[in-house]
């Protein structure tokens, strides 16, 4: 009887590990913010010759808050974050086109959990880039309250980050350290996170949560991205901000053009 026991234990064992290791698990993410603080956070400006259409500030606002779906493909210690995208009857504001995610997956998002490297391939004004960087190591602190989601028991966990705090609802069942975007780092698959930054002006939060998990025994193994220009995340961050202040000085002295 004793043997018979421990035949089911390694048996159920092996098959847990083996569901963890080939997993497609969908997540939705919801920025969660006021509408006037949002307004009063944001500080548009404009030229004379160079104005921003109107309902400009209403059309980032309905991106921001409308909720975006993704999948994370899990092969052993690598994955792969990407956002659904859906078809949209809805039409862009004089001309604006408006997209807008806190994920930081780019056009996708590479993790090796291993390495604790991640690789993503993001555009800024026309030109791409590829950011090579590592993985954050969380201070996570694990917590002893618990609930369910989609019939998992989870375990609560929070991290701060800056002045941003982060809380994981992670299920120990599915024994993979990763996550939603750039998450990763605990005892089991994380299902769901909030987020939120103290010197955001805006008091917005962020919240990811699972809809859907799914073994796929016949995944295949996941390629890394094409790398091109390749930088890491402060210097893309560099980039970035000398663009902006370009595209500043260029809406200041009413030039309605760029490079």
């Amino acid at each position: 009887m004793r043997l018979l026991y421990k035949l089911i234990a390694c048996t159920t064992l092996f098959t847990s590990s083996i569901f963890a290791q080939k997993l497609e698990v969908k997540y939705q993410e919801l920025m969660i913010v006021d509408k006037d603080d949002f307004k009063k956070s944001m500080k548009f400006e404009s030229s004379t010759s160079s104005k921003l259409p109107s309902g400009f500030e209403d059309q980032v606002y309905k991106s921001m808050t409308e909720p975006k779906d993704y999948l994370l493909t899990i092969f052993d210690n690598e994955s792969y974050y990407k956002k659904e995208e859906k078809i949209s009857n809805n039409q862009s504001t004089g001309g604006f086109s408006i997209s807008f995610s806190t994920s930081g997956a780019g056009e996708g998002l590479y993790k090796n959990i291993e390495t604790k490297q991640y690789i993503t391939n993001v555009s800024s004004f026309d030109k791409a880039f590829t950011i090579k960087d590592q993985l954050k190591n969380y201070d996570w602190k694990l917590s002893r309250e618990t609930k369910k989601i989609l019939g998992f028991d989870v375990k609560k966990a929070t991290a701060t980050v800056d002045s941003t705090t982060i809380v994981a609802w992670y299920a120990p069942s599915l024994a993979v350290k990763n996550g939603p975007g750039k998450y990763d780092g605990l005892p089991g698959l994380i299902l769901e996170t909030e987020s939120q930054d103290s010197k955001d002006k805006m008091n917005a939060k962020t919240v990811i949560r699972v809809i859907e998990v799914k073994e796929v025994p016949d995944l295949k193994k996941i390629d890394k991205p094409k790398e091109k220009n390749i930088v890491t995340n402060d210097e893309f961050k560099k980039v970035m901000d000398a663009q902006n202040e370009k595209f500043k000085k260029m809406r200041s002295e009413g030039v309605d053009r760029k490079d």
